[in-house]
């Protein structure tokens, strides 16, 4: 178990303060992301923020906004 393990049940979103999950890979191709690329996505799916070097950027600037799922 990582550290992100242990802390993603208390991250929410910068945005919609909605908890934070792992990205799935629909989540990923929605916001342009390579399927190897790991992600955390908002509850919803509406945000997708990217992980890289294994710390994630939860910065609103880094958010990639996902146009709503029909």
């Amino acid at each position: 178990m990582s550290w992100l393990d242990t802390f993603l049940p208390k991250l929410r979103c910068p945005h919609s303060g909605e908890a934070l999950r792992y990205a799935t890979d629909e989540d990923k191709q929605s916001a342009a992301l390579p399927a190897e690329q790991t992600a955390l996505a908002s509850a919803s799916g509406s945000h997708v923020y990217p992980i890289i070097a294994g710390i994630p950027h939860l910065l609103p600037d880094s958010a990639i906004v996902v146009k709503a799922k029909a």
